[in-house]
């Protein structure tokens, strides 16, 4: 355990008194005991905007640079053109924001060369006014097929007969009519090039995911100070989401009182708050696109020996996690790393009661490539980023979660906010020094 306290030591050394809330006095506990219903408690209310303080956004120079890298790696795959639906990928190549419908409104994107747009007829307008005539617009009647102008394009750029890789997150109905208008086409899977090019994170993205998720902190530690008595989960829930608006930004979070903590997810039943709960708050909120994804686990009065014993180790994990991560380890051996010390501590084995993967992949999604879970043999590399989120659930108790967002740097590893350091509410730590 001596790694454990040096951890904790290093962590609470480096806390700030502009970073810790302190307890609130009875004079403020009163404060937000009498707050009305749909009133804004008063730590909620004192929150300023940080959008004057958020990293710029990606520019176009990146997004060519990014397109670029794409266009390398599928010369490598020999891979003629790449079809991104709207998403996550399109906004990362292209910055346009557009929703999904059963009207295909694509990206493609040629071996080499400039990129074009296809689009309904009737979106033309809307198209144009993203897209900033940086790319042709090719575009479709209602009776007509938008899949003969993809088979065009590939014809026009000598791929009619060639390998047109599909963005992963692609809908099957488009691999269906692209096999039924161009069947000389061969269709493969994109995911090799997402995975070189939105799998690895620039300085620039990390210093926007870094800043998104000290601020979910910040809209955490405000929530957190609104804790009462007979207080619900889905008030607790409205709190954070109305932090994170003050703060300038959509978000919200899952928040599990008491037993419900000793599910992941949480039970389908509401539980009000009651001194010695075990509180967990999960979620977060976007920056440019980029998601935070964090978690706090405290508890709403005095802890108890067992909630004390239970958060130590997951914080231990977190801590072996994150000294073990470096760049040429496998995946799978960093949940392997804080799977032993969850299981050495008696909450084994495997996944009895650290039930889910260490973590996943986040970006431009909550969720995506590469994730930390058992047998993985994805090699890190700088510039990948995880969220580090061990946990401990004895079902029908409570359970406690720990996450934060690690990134691979060139020696080791850094996680983008401040790690926990106690199970106190006022104690959740926005920033280091």
């Amino acid at each position: 355990m001596n790694s454990r306290r040096e951890f904790l030591r290093k962590s609470a050394a480096g806390l700030g008194a502009a970073a810790v809330l302190g307890p609130l006095t009875s004079a403020a506990a009163e404060e937000v005991a009498a707050v009305e219903p749909g009133a804004v408690a008063p730590p909620i209310e004192a929150l300023e905007s940080r959008l004057a303080e958020e990293p710029p956004p990606i520019t176009e120079a990146e997004r060519v640079e990014r397109r670029a890298r794409a266009q390398a790696l599928m010369a490598q795959l020999e891979v003629d053109a790449l079809l991104v639906e709207p998403g996550p990928s399109m906004l990362y190549f292209s910055g346009v924001r557009w929703g999904r419908s059963e009207r295909l409104f694509a990206m493609l994107l040629p071996r080499a060369g400039e990129a074009l747009f296809i689009s309904p007829a009737f979106e033309r307008q809307r198209a144009e006014s993203l897209v900033e005539s940086r790319f042709p617009i090719r575009i479709w009647q209602e009776h007509e097929s938008p899949y003969t102008l993809v088979a065009a394009a590939l014809r026009e750029w000598g791929a009619a007969t060639g390998t047109l890789a599909l963005d992963p997150s692609a809908r099957y109905f488009l691999a269906r009519e692209l096999g039924r208008t161009a069947p000389a086409l061969r269709l493969a899977d994109a995911s090799p090039v997402m995975e070189r090019t939105r799998g690895l994170k620039t300085a620039h993205e990390i210093e926007i995911m870094r800043f998104a998720n000290r601020t979910t902190l910040e809209a955490f530690r405000a929530a957190l100070a609104t804790l009462r008595e007979g207080m619900t989960q889905a008030e607790l829930a409205r709190n954070v989401s109305e932090a994170m608006t003050r703060l300038g930004y959509s978000g919200g979070a899952l928040v599990l009182f008491g037993e419900s903590s000793a599910y992941p997810h949480g039970l389908e039943k509401p539980q009000a708050l009651r001194q010695g709960d075990v509180v967990l708050v999960d979620g977060g909120l976007s920056v440019h696109g980029y998601a935070a994804d964090d978690t706090r686990t405290v508890v709403f009065g005095q802890p108890s020996a067992e909630q004390t014993r239970v958060f130590e180790v997951v914080l231990e994990a977190q801590a072996g996690a994150l000294a073990a991560a470096a760049p040429g380890k496998k995946a799978g051996e960093i949940d392997a790393v804080a799977r032993k010390v969850v299981d050495d501590a008696g909450y084994g084995p495997d996944y009895r009661l650290f039930t889910h993967r260490l973590g996943h992949g986040i970006g431009l999604e909550g969720h995506e490539w590469p994730y930390l879970v058992r047998g993985s043999e994805v090699v890190l590399e700088p510039g990948m980023s995880f969220s580090n989120e061990p946990g401990i659930y004895q079902y029908g108790k409570f359970g406690v979660r720990l996450e934060d967002i690690m990134v691979i740097t060139e020696t080791g590893a850094e996680l983008l906010t401040p790690p926990a350091t106690s199970l106190d509410p006022a104690a959740v730590a926005v920033t280091s020094p």
